[in-house]
């Protein structure tokens, strides 16, 4: 619908208005009516759903990164030039994509992939914020890695969402657990590093502590710091992605962030749900167990970052926490009693964090 080189650009600004338009509202709700009052929902759907057509219906263009790379193997197998092995890796979306090759063409695939990116996310912010869906997915639009992992690293942002709607699952009736564990099953098998986030979603189910987890990540750093090499090499032989030795040993993709080695800037942006965390559970005693599940299971996740956080394509494993990053961000703020003034405060926060992605955008261009 557009040339590739401006779709980024239209996103970008639609959601920096869409969020300056919800900030001007928010100055005037209470707390009472940010967090009982259900708002309307039309918009934010019709969005997704353009979002879903244009995007999903994209040119195939390195300005949308793998999705070149998607595209030939996709034309593999319309060919017979690739042949679909039942007992590959990640077996389900190359069984997925085996399929489609014989009824449909490479853009009508995209755009499937692109609704399972956006549905199981929507449907999970429809369970954990049922009275403020719209505000919630506008964190989820404005984060720094939404748009990349819909166009680019589009198996993992697919898994990572199915992932988000288990969290979403996670507490709730014997049904919902097997819902959950079911949409980790198939996270696990469209893209196995979701390993990770599904180990410390099992950690955070069970342990609660999360001043300990809290001090983990600390720890962390100090790790990163201190032993950063010997770490990467111990993560890189465990095997639980294909891919994670080549990312953390090769430096053919060292530009994959403006620069490599220890990135105190994005420790810092990742810094702050979890600052926010501590100062709702501890500063204020608030429990929630829904968030306490959230917050522990982004920390533990973020840790493992920060003890790779030198290795090229560490955005990859950046991802396996930023993922959950605009969910843990918006969740006391959408669903619990921090401030009297929370609706002013919510409104600044979700434009910081939309303008962050945007002068990040402005840098890197």
């Amino acid at each position: 619908m557009f040339l590739p080189q401006y779709y980024y650009p239209i996103f970008i600004y639609s959601v920096l208005l869409l969020s300056i338009l919800q900030y001007l509202k928010l100055q005037s709700t209470s707390q009472l009516t940010l967090l009982t009052v259900k708002k309307g929902i039309g918009g934010i759907y019709l969005y997704c759903v353009a979002f879903i057509v244009i995007v999903g219906l994209r040119p195939i263009s390195y300005h949308f990164g793998d999705t070149v790379n998607y595209a030939y193997t996709y034309y593999g197998y319309q060919r017979g030039l690739v042949l679909y092995d039942s007992n590959s890796s990640e077996w389900l979306f190359n069984w997925m994509m085996a399929k489609a090759s014989k009824i449909m063409s490479v853009q009508h695939f995209f755009l499937i992939i692109e609704i399972l990116y956006i549905v199981p996310m929507l449907w999970g912010c429809r369970r954990l914020f049922p009275k403020n869906l719209g505000i919630a997915m506008l964190f989820c639009l404005g984060a720094f890695s939404f748009f990349t992992y819909g166009t680019n690293g589009i198996r993992n942002g697919m898994a990572c969402s199915l992932i988000l709607l288990a969290l979403s699952f996670l507490i709730g009736t014997k049904t919902e657990k097997i819902i959950a564990s079911i949409l980790c099953f198939c996270a696990y098998n469209v893209h196995h590093s979701t390993a990770l986030p599904i180990f410390c979603m099992i950690i955070a189910y069970f342990y609660r502590n999360t001043r300990m987890i809290m001090s983990f990540w600390l720890f962390s750093i100090l790790i990163s710091l201190v032993a950063g090499g010997t770490v990467e090499s111990f993560f890189s032989g465990l095997g639980f992605d294909d891919r994670l030795s080549g990312y953390i040993n090769s430096h053919q993709y060292d530009d994959s962030f403006s620069s490599t080695g220890f990135r105190w800037d994005f420790l810092l942006y990742s810094v702050i749900p979890i600052w926010l965390g501590w100062y709702v559970i501890f500063k204020r005693n608030i429990v929630d167990r829904n968030y306490q599940i959230l917050l522990n299971t982004y920390i533990l996740c973020n840790a493992f970052w920060v003890m790779l956080i030198r290795s090229s394509f560490s955005n990859r494993f950046a991802y396996l926490s930023w993922f959950m990053y605009p969910l843990v961000l918006a969740y006391p703020l959408l669903t619990l009693p921090i401030w009297k003034d929370q609706g002013k405060k919510t409104g600044m926060i979700l434009m910081a964090h939309v303008l962050f992605t945007y002068i990040m955008w402005l840098i890197k261009g």
